[in-house]
């Protein structure tokens, strides 16, 4: 079905776009009506393994990146929202894609084919740039996500990931913090590489120092900064 009116403009937002002429973008919509994808939870729209899939643009909605072992488990390896892209890093490169994408939620998703994304990066050369930060970026996350699986436990873990995002604790007047947590437990564990009574341990020992609140589906974080220092003692800067 069609992209609604909201989701193209959702579309017309993304970050990866802002170099693109709107009519451009709105065209390209138009244009690949097969590539755009409107999904329920738990469908499966990119199977690892795919040579050039395309760059993927999320409209709306939290999308699952996981991985199928040889003995048929699955591993989590992180979630994009709204405004996020997936398969970036093919665009440079002959490797297939190395995970699948599954929607968590509903979501809406576009997909521009490679030589739709070529021409772009011929003719805009800002878009180029801004594609190239991209996935410089992207190196640079999974660097830190990797120093902080080697490195601390789970309930570091557990902070760094749904609070600091690696490398920044976020600062806000006050020093306080809403936050809003829609993953599913067992979902996030998996993203974290510990187990869900190990999750569970983590959540209860931040409640018992009163260092997150629950509110919600989510939760209030009184002290961003006595947070940060409980699990990081050197900071949040790596």
């Amino acid at each position: 079905m069609p992209f609604s009116d909201t989701e193209v403009a959702l579309l017309k937002s993304c970050r990866i776009l802002e170099e693109i002429p709107p009519a451009v973008i709105e065209a390209s919509i138009t244009s690949h009506v097969g590539q755009q994808f409107n999904l329920a939870p738990d469908e499966i729209f990119i199977q690892a393994g795919q040579v050039e899939p395309g760059l993927y643009l999320i409209a709306h909605g939290t999308i699952e990146l996981f991985m199928v072992d040889a003995n048929g488990k699955e591993k989590i390896l992180d979630f994009a929202k709204t405004g996020g892209t997936l398969a970036e890093e093919t665009l440079f490169s002959d490797r297939p894609l190395q995970y699948s994408a599954r929607s968590l939620t509903q979501a809406a998703v576009l997909r521009l084919p490679n030589e739709v994304v070529s021409t772009w990066i011929t003719r805009y050369p800002s878009f180029a740039r801004r594609l190239m930060s991209l996935v410089a970026e992207r190196i640079n996350y999974l660097y830190k996500d990797m120093l902080t699986f080697c490195t601390k436990k789970a309930t570091a873990r557990l902070v760094c990931y749904i609070v600091c995002h690696f490398d920044q604790a976020p600062k806000t007047p006050t020093g306080t913090y809403s936050l809003h947590l829609p993953i599913p437990r067992g979902k996030l564990a998996s993203r974290l590489g510990i187990s869900d009574s190990h999750l569970s341990r983590s959540f209860r020992e931040l409640e018992a120092q009163g260092l997150i609140i629950p509110q919600g589906r989510g939760y209030f974080i009184p002290d961003v900064p006595a947070l940060s220092q409980y699990v990081c003692p050197a900071g949040c800067d790596f």
